[in-house]
């Protein structure tokens, strides 16, 4: 998976009462996210879309993705109202059903749908999970025109690094991707390959997603990526933004993680200067519409990840909304904006709702960012579709 503005809270707030609902990138020292391991000492600010979870798949394993005979392609009716990438977000392995639930009931919303249906082996090949080709999740999309790109990511940057050790492995792996997209029918892939912090990752990185974007646009498919938001060009990183904008398709900004489970200290998930940044930063580089901010739809706390519904319960259905944390912040000193917590009998608790997500939305407006994502879909806060459509017809 920016941020901002008064205007989108103002319109959120006749639907959505208040009291409900460094690195380079900020300085944290590296997340563990739902999609991988940590990389030590990496800068973690939107490096996940997922939240943070055990490491693994959450599913069972299963063998290396076998052909469906393209069951799982959009094409059909709808597909023209969805032309564009404006609305999408990811449906976390862990919290499927929920995920699926929120996508059958409001398939019209979504652009794109980003299930998490595949991860790497050890040597970076990719393998399927158990929610891999759900029938309901393809069927949908495929009923509404929703473009139907899943998600692969990888538990460790180790794989990663031996899939792009030499240029015979990041040849086998384009093919692998290619393979995969063609034999399942989908519209593309969604490539999450988190926490590659050092300058060495760089050059193999592009070359690979290059190769990949080129391989799936020979077909007719297309490449999307999940990004870690950050406000300038971080050097030491495989994240090369203009090389990686001028050959993908979409680039999801994980704007979140700021702070996040397992780091040294609780505040803001997303603040709204960091945000801010990051969308002014986008906007110089390439083509904006290109970039789509992503914004956290989960809370954390000590020991703890859920849904919004679930942290607003845990803070007894009352929490503040504005906070100083900014102000002496190790990780930096940038405007918090809305920043929903409370301090529960469990211990501190920091979320997003819909307030906070549309000051997020109406920044990424602002600087002419292509349309907002989010992770997870599921346990949506009232009034949070409308925000978005508000700002992204």
């Amino acid at each position: 998976m920016t941020i901002h503005h008064t205007s989108i809270c103002l319109l959120v707030a006749g639907l959505v009462g208040c009291g409900g609902g460094g690195g380079t990138t900020g300085g944290q020292p590296g997340a563990v996210g739902a999609g991988g391991a940590s990389d030590p000492g990496a800068p973690a600010a939107g490096t996940d879309p997922g939240a943070p979870a055990p490491a693994g798949d959450n599913g069972a394993p299963a063998p290396a993705p076998a052909p469906t005979g393209g069951t799982g392609g959009t094409g059909g009716t709808g597909a023209a109202a969805h032309a564009n990438h404006t609305h999408c977000g990811w449906i976390g392995a862990d919290t499927a059903a929920q995920g699926t639930a929120t996508f059958v009931a409001n398939p019209d919303y979504f652009d794109a749908i980003h299930p998490k249906w595949f991860t790497l082996l050890t040597d970076g090949t990719p393998r399927s999970i158990s929610f891999t080709d759900d029938k309901t999740v393809t069927d949908v999309a495929r009923a509404h025109g929703v473009k139907l790109i899943p998600l692969i990511d990888s538990d460790d940057p180790a794989y990663l690094r031996a899939m792009l050790s030499s240029p015979a492995n990041i040849t086998r792996h384009v093919q692998q991707l290619a393979d995969l997209v063609d034999s399942h029918g989908y519209d593309g892939i969604e490539l999450d390959y988190e926490h590659l912090w050092t300058a060495a990752d760089r050059a193999p990185f592009v070359a690979m997603v290059q190769q990949t974007a080129a391989a799936l646009h020979a077909k007719g498919k297309v490449l999307t990526m999940a990004l870690p938001a950050m406000d300038h060009d971080n050097l030491q990183s495989a994240y090369d933004y203009a090389a990686l904008n001028a050959a993908v398709d979409v680039m999801h900004l994980m704007a979140y993680d700021y702070h996040w489970l397992g780091g040294d200290h609780f505040g803001p998930l997303a603040p709204k200067g960091w945000v801010e940044d990051v969308a002014a930063h986008a906007a110089t580089v390439g083509t904006p519409s290109k970039y789509v901010i992503a914004v956290a739809n989960y809370g954390i706390g000590p020991g703890w990840y859920g849904s919004v519904p679930d942290a607003i319960a845990r803070c007894g259905g009352q929490y503040e909304t504005t906070t100083t944390h900014m102000l002496v912040c190790p990780n930096g000193h940038q405007e918090a904006g809305r920043a929903p917590h409370c301090t529960s009998p469990q211990g501190e608790v920091w979320f997003e709702d819909a307030l906070s997500m549309g000051e997020k939305v109406a920044s990424a407006k602002q600087h002419g960012l292509g349309g907002i994502g989010y992770w997870t879909v599921g346990a949506e806060p009232a009034g949070f579709f409308d925000a978005v459509k508000a700002m992204y017809p």
